[in-house]
């Protein structure tokens, strides 16, 4: 009797470490970089999506859309469970992003959305996270914050430009960009940057940066700059 409930014994134990170690091998992690296709009806669209965890455990993400210039945008509003991945990015529009993990956790379909509806999108982990994390803003500073108006002028078409700078709820700046002539396309500035008279853009949503100068009389002077295209770009306070 004594040699049987050893073995029993032995039995349950062995069940438990391999039941314990079959659970690990199948819940899904989400942390690793994915490559996939937005499968948009006349044409695709190839993504990188790049998913870890920061040195507090949160999770932090990054969205690339190769063949544009949306790239490293960072992911917002992550949730991840042991079926599910949702986020969002803004591309410049905000787009959400939800999807269910494959039988091995290894490939990830779902649905993309954004205004103009919902399509498919399957991507497939192929290595290690590189979440491309932006730098923080500075503070910002009362003579940049409000409204700002300027245009830009390129291939002979002069097009209005509008600035928006206000303080998040810990006194950093946020800043978004409108296209007012492209149907006031707001395009999410990822960092801004002040440092005495001078402010600077970086917008991963277009790969833009502006650099600009503020002047004595008010006015900021500077360049905007996209890949090889630099254009001068100048604001003044809107109306009120």
């Amino acid at each position: 009797m004594k040699l049987i409930a050893v073995k029993t014994g032995l039995l349950a134990t062995l069940l438990t470490i391999l039941g314990s170690i079959g659970l690990a091998q199948t819940t899904p992690n989400a942390a690793g970089h994915w490559q996939g296709k937005i499968e948009i009806p006349d044409h695709e669209l190839n993504i990188s999506v790049d998913i870890a965890k920061d040195a507090k455990g949160l999770w932090i993400g990054s969205i690339s859309v190769l063949g544009t210039s949306s790239i490293d945008v960072p992911l917002n509003s992550i949730s991840i469970d042991d079926k599910t991945v949702k986020f969002t990015a803004l591309l410049p529009g905000k787009a959400s992003f939800e999807a269910n993990f494959s039988a091995d956790a290894n490939s990830l379909v779902g649905k993309a959305s954004n205004t103009e509806g919902s399509v498919d999108f399957k991507m497939t982990r192929s290595g290690e996270a590189n979440v491309k994390v932006p730098a923080s803003s500075t503070a910002l500073s009362k003579e940049f914050e409000g409204t700002w108006e300027g245009s830009i002028t390129s291939d002979g078409k002069t097009r209005k430009i509008l600035l928006k700078l206000s303080a998040s709820t810990d006194g950093t700046a946020a800043a978004t960009l409108i296209a007012v002539d492209q149907g006031n396309l707001e395009i999410p500035v990822t960092t801004v940057t002040i440092k005495d008279k001078q402010l600077q853009l970086d917008a991963r949503a277009v790969s833009g940066t502006y650099v600009g100068t503020l002047g004595a009389n008010g006015e900021l002077t500077g360049e905007w700059s996209q890949g090889q295209t630099h254009l001068p770009l100048n604001f003044k306070h809107a109306e009120k």
